[in-house]
């Protein structure tokens, strides 16, 4: 049976699942409020769905499955978190569940010591991630969760078992209690009056586990609630007051680089050499997951395909975010590369532009975001064989209409004729699975030149 915490001496696997999915949910529940009190790294209004969309990829991938070995659950709980990382957050998050699975993939259930010194061994993975870590943000949390949940396990009295009821509530006060504290830390949150999102973030996945620590499966199925904090947070308009983007690296920029012995350090001096910053690497030596932001996407891309094979570009405009985040109008507009739309329009109109994808010489490019029309052109002319393109996926689609959601009443995505491309019907899936009713699609019947 899954509908319980465990009360043994050992956190078996199905209890373990089920807790992470309520933990998760808890955090895709409260995704809009995290994107409202965003502002750190910059006011782009993305914490909640890159962090809904990183714990979506593990809802979908191994806690789908039951499973009665929980080193091998919490493992591909890992694989699936890099897989599917999206931001900052998210690459940090995943990190911290990878270093966690790291410590246990051979242990069939943990018990309160192996289980805190697991999540010491992730906290410890997500600083050594990043390039340079910052206090007053989700690794701060993530420390003060450990270090709390260690020293409970170690004292006399405690009860195993997931680290105790006892020494996971202890261990949640003090995550709560260093989350309250991250405006002291970093005066830009200070300055905007609000906690960290990615830190709130955690503390949410937290607050999930413990409702189904203490409630059961009444937390799995209520899909859920958002945190007291992030659920204050609704009513307030996004503070992309409280600073910037950095126009001259403005591409929040991620992939996955494959390859035997992947090297995070000399990859992040490669990336570090082209200017980049808030620079995260996840994952372990086969398969590495990149997020920062540059100037130009393709510059690091290509910085990245010197170490390994490219995979699962993305590249989000974040100047863009937020001007459309600030803009207040009701309905965004979305359409795709295909258009052709000058990209000095697009960025007066705040219009959001879902890139096709473009194959030249066995590498993929992402069309006019990571290869513009006229790098698109001299590669082309370098190229023994022609190019060749394909739509959006779905989850491209996807990840811009719920960008747009999260700032807008309503979003129209104008894409090329059902007759000529499966472009809009890529779209049409998108707009289905945000679950809201607020994605309109807009047949054009036309050609490129019917989106312009």
């Amino acid at each position: 049976m899954e509908n319980s915490a465990p009360a043994s001496a050992s956190l078996t696997a199905p209890a373990l699942r089920r807790a992470l999915i309520a933990g998760a949910r808890r955090v895709i529940a409260g995704r809009d409020g995290l994107n409202r009190i965003n502002v750190f790294p910059v006011a782009d209004g993305d914490t909640g769905s890159n962090l809904a969309s990183t714990l979506g990829s593990v809802l979908n991938g191994a806690l789908s499955r039951r499973s009665r070995h929980a080193g091998e659950l919490l493992s591909q709980v890992g694989e699936d978190a890099i897989g599917g990382a999206r931001g900052n957050s998210g690459a940090i998050l995943a990190q911290f569940l990878f270093g966690v699975a790291e410590q246990v993939k051979t242990l069939p259930s943990l018990d309160a010591a192996s289980l805190a010194l697991a999540v010491r061994n992730g906290a410890a993975s997500a600083r050594l991630a990043l390039a340079k870590p910052v206090e007053g943000t989700i690794v701060s949390v993530i420390s003060a969760f450990a270090e709390e949940l260690e020293r409970a396990s170690g004292e006399a009295g405690t009860t195993p078992g997931g680290g105790s009821r006892e020494g996971f509530a202890r261990a949640l006060v003090r995550a709560r209690r260093a989350l309250a504290e991250t405006p002291l830390q970093l005066a830009v949150l200070q300055k905007a009056g609000v906690v960290d999102a990615g830190a709130q973030g955690f503390v949410d996945l937290l607050e999930g586990i413990a409702e189904f620590v203490e409630g059961g499966p009444r937390a799995i199925r209520v899909r859920g609630a958002a945190s007291s904090v992030t659920a204050a947070n609704d009513v307030l308009e996004p503070v992309v007051h409280a600073g910037e983007v950095d126009p001259q690296r403005r591409w929040c920029s991620e992939c996955l680089v494959l390859g035997e012995g992947l090297d995070r350090d000399r990859l992040r001096e490669a990336l570090q050499a082209i200017g980049a910053d808030s620079i995260v690497i996840a994952g372990g030596a086969g398969r590495l997951r990149v997020h920062a932001h540059a100037g130009n996407a393709q510059q690091l891309f290509d910085a990245c395909a010197a170490q390994g094979r490219v995979e699962a570009m993305k590249a989000d405009d974040m100047l863009r975010q937020q001007h459309s985040a600030a803009s207040g109008v009701a309905v965004d507009v979305v359409t795709d590369s295909a258009a052709d739309l000058p990209p000095a329009l697009a960025e007066r109109y705040a219009i959001g532009v879902v890139p096709a994808r473009v194959e030249l010489d066995g590498r993929e490019y992402l069309d006019k975001t990571g290869l513009s029309t006229s790098e698109f052109y001299q590669r082309m002319a370098q190229s023994r064989q022609l190019p060749r393109t394909s739509q959006p996926p779905p989850g491209d689609f996807l990840r811009q209409f719920e960008l747009s959601l999260a700032h807008h009443a309503q979003v129209v995505y104008v894409g090329l004729s059902r007759a000529v491309s499966g472009t809009l019907q890529s779209g049409e899936h998108a707009a289905m699975r945000t679950d809201s009713g607020r994605v309109r699609v807009f047949d054009t019947f036309n050609a490129a030149s019917g989106q312009a």
